[in-house]
């Protein structure tokens, strides 16, 4: 077991979409449907609570990081959960007299957990909508976790219809169509920005061997370019208000294969770790008497841009992994940092 050392005061970080555009989504379905169900009380409280349930997972491991990295965004987030979870919560709404019809009421659940999963798949951090058959991370890598103008202009719909009632369902059903069609857009944008960095590249004549363009802050304005050339990767910004140039820095170390598997074959965690990363990097740090420090993160939750630097200037990126190797190569401890969290778990007698 992981031996957690928490750490007041650092910056708390955790990859899911902010529960605000969750709730948003489930305050539009509210609107959409309330003047169908006209009997059903407290349906508000039911919407909201179902737009955000798929992330009570958070509180079944909040200190077991393996167990974390394994399963956020796992069967709680899947398409089987959907499909228990709907009946049962119509089923106990229904329960009092003067409620709806069970059908309704079913398809009203499905639809609002439906939509947290969707709006959980457009980011880059991965969803297992097959959980518990595959822990296979999906995503259509279309929106940042946090977007002020998805969330936003949702937001403003909703306070638009519970002040112009005579167009309340209307206007929830537009809201409820830029839910759905906005991931889609900015995951066409995403495709446009790899066409313009893939160009620039070629003008440039930089050497790469894959390329891969994923989300960033601020996205659909800016996205970022990850590529890899020999060992190396780098990281760039892609600014779509402005002429594409790639000038890419292969700063980043890759970590070869016989090292992953050397790690992964020492420690479970390590194991699970080396499986959550996408793009691992890292950066080796000389200790004392011939000791070696490895410090691994993952590109995905690194940003090229100015202010993501700023929001992490005391160094501590998101899931970042410190490996501690003695001067014969041997693993004398590793530290783990989620959010304001920080795990440890030394091999020293």
């Amino acid at each position: 077991m992981l031996t957690p050392l928490v750490r007041p005061g650092s910056f708390q970080y955790e990859n899911r979409m902010d529960p605000v555009t969750h709730l948003s989504a489930g305050a539009v379905i509210f609107q959409a449907v309330r003047d169908r169900l006209p009997r059903a009380r407290l349906l508000l409280a039911l919407c909201l609570l179902l737009a955000v349930l798929p992330d009570v997972d958070i509180l079944f491991f909040p200190s077991d990081p393996s167990f974390y990295l394994l399963h956020h965004r796992g069967l709680t987030h899947s398409v089987f959960f959907v499909a228990l979870a709907s009946p049962l919560f119509a089923w106990l709404y229904a329960r009092p007299a003067g409620r709806p019809g069970f059908g309704i009421l079913a398809g009203l659940c499905a639809a609002l957990l439906s939509t947290h999963i969707y709006q959980d798949l457009a980011t880059s951090y991965g969803t297992q909508i097959f959980a518990p058959l595959s822990h296979a991370r999906l995503s259509f890598d279309a929106i940042f976790i946090i977007d002020p103008i998805y969330t936003g202009l949702t937001i403003a719909a909703i306070l638009i219809a519970a002040f112009w009632k005579s167009r309340r369902r209307t206007i929830a059903l537009v809201a409820l169509a830029w839910i759905f069609i906005y991931p889609l857009a900015c995951a066409g944008l995403r495709v446009v920005a790899e066409t313009r960095y893939v160009d620039a590249l070629a003008k440039s004549d930089a050497p790469y061997e894959c390329l891969s363009v994923t989300t960033d802050v601020l996205s659909p304005l800016y996205w970022k370019a990850i590529l890899v050339s020999d060992g190396r990767y780098a990281l760039e910004s892609i600014d779509m208000l402005s002429d594409a140039n790639a000038d890419p820095d292969f700063a980043y170390l890759r970590p070869t294969r016989e090292l992953i598997e050397r790690l992964r074959k020492a420690d479970p965690f390590l194991d699970t770790y080396f499986w959550f990363t996408a793009f691992p990097y890292y950066i080796e740090e000389p200790g004392e008497h011939g000791e070696r420090n490895l410090v691994f993160g993952d590109l995905r939750f690194q940003s090229p841009g100015p202010l993501m630097r700023k929001l992490f200037e005391n160094g501590r990126t998101p899931f970042a992994l410190t490996v501690r190797l003695d001067s014969s190569g041997q693993i004398k401890e590793f530290v783990f940092h989620r959010g304001g969290k920080t795990f440890a778990r030394s091999f020293m007698e």
